[in-house]
């Protein structure tokens, strides 16, 4: 039996890729979240009510942020409507958005 040399050869592929994280338009951050209204924007996926629930109770009890505003956009595998996008940032300061998996 006879081997050819590509048959006993493996390629292998690095799947991995330099990280980069977008900062176009995104918001500049707080110097403090002091008298802040926080809003949480989740969507209808099982857990992220309790995620950003959590998240906020550890905020609220280490800054003194002013209010929750909470507020569900629905189906999680569309984006919010603008109007519903709009609403909202004119009722927080901060936002933070959950996917619940």
């Amino acid at each position: 039996m006879t081997s050819n040399a590509s048959e006993n050869t493996f390629r292998v592929l690095d799947p991995t890729a330099q990280q980069s994280i977008a900062t176009d338009g995104m918001a500049e951050r707080p110097q403090s979240l002091k008298g802040m209204r926080v809003g949480l924007l989740r969507n209808d996926k099982l857990n992220s009510e309790p995620l950003l629930d959590a998240i906020y109770d550890v905020l609220a009890d280490r800054f003194e942020v002013a209010t929750a505003y909470r507020i569900n956009k629905g189906d999680a595998s569309r984006p919010a409507e603008p109007d519903l996008l709009s609403d909202f940032s004119n009722e927080v300061d901060v936002a933070l958005l959950a996917n619940g998996d």
